[in-house]
């Protein structure tokens, strides 16, 4: 509270103003006497991955390119990542494969970066959109369950995102540099899962536990449809917070091991 303090004193009013706006009270932690301190830890992770959207700079987004994006992102996840060329692409769009490097300059591989870029900023905008909407931490991890098993649902290209991210984990696909970022966006987006649950007492090594959430609704849909979607996200929300309180690897290992010397 002391080292808070003093920030505050040092950017005097304007910071406190700033915080007063950007956190209201119901999303910032108090002490025992009830007094606001800093912002939970569930709002700094959001606030981290709103700062790395907020790099993305789509000034020159025309509609043109958003819609070979899209477009990109469509036939890839109909035909394949790796057989969509330049020119079923400009078909696509109705025209002709030269015009599309006017567009894109960097050819393919630009196209596969800023598609993936794309696709990740709606999808980070998104979750950022449902958890603004929660007063505490349980809503906050309620809210980004319920939008990203929306999401993975009524959004084809949500599977290609994962085939490829997979797949690159495993052999390496994605042109050069790309690998790293999107290893950052899905650090970014998997603290804040790992901050909510801080946020909600859980004070232990929740890796595993997250990564099973999300291979649930990843997953989603080889076990639910649009048709279904209300009741799935309700039994999500559910699945994910029983996932969440399983015990870790660690206690496992430690219980298997007392076992063991008995």
């Amino acid at each position: 509270m002391r080292l808070l303090d003093g920030a505050l004193s040092r950017r005097g009013g304007r910071y406190r103003a700033n915080l007063a706006r950007r956190y209201p009270p119901q999303w910032r932690s108090s002490n025992t006497d009830g007094k606001m301190m800093g912002p939970a830890r569930r709002h700094d992770a959001a606030e981290k991955l709103r700062v790395h959207l907020g790099q993305f700079d789509w000034s020159g987004q025309t509609a043109s390119r958003r819609a070979a994006l899209e477009a990109f992102l469509r036939l890839s996840n109909a035909h394949g990542f790796t057989t969509v060329t330049m020119r079923m692409l400009a078909k696509e769009l109705t025209i002709k494969a030269p015009s599309l490097y006017a567009y894109f300059p960097g050819g393919r591989d630009e196209i596969v970066a800023e598609s993936l870029r794309w696709h990740f900023s709606k999808f980070g905008f998104a979750i950022l959109g449902a958890v603004e909407k929660t007063d505490t931490a349980t809503e906050f991890w309620d809210a980004m369950v319920r939008e990203h098993l929306t999401r993975q649902v009524m959004l084809p290209e949500s599977d290609l995102w994962d085939l490829l991210v997979a797949t690159d984990a495993i052999v390496p696909s994605l042109p050069t540099g790309l690998h790293d970022q999107v290893d950052s966006w899905v650090a970014l987006y998997e603290d804040l899962y790992r901050a909510a649950a801080i946020d909600m007492g859980i004070d232990t090594d929740v890796d595993e536990q997250i990564h099973l959430v999300l291979a649930v609704i990843e997953g989603a849909r080889r076990w639910c449809s649009a048709e279904t979607l209300p009741h799935a996200i309700a039994r999500a929300v559910q699945v994910s917070h029983s996932l969440l309180r399983l015990p870790g690897a660690d206690a496992d290992r430690a219980d298997v091991r007392a076992s063991a010397t008995r």
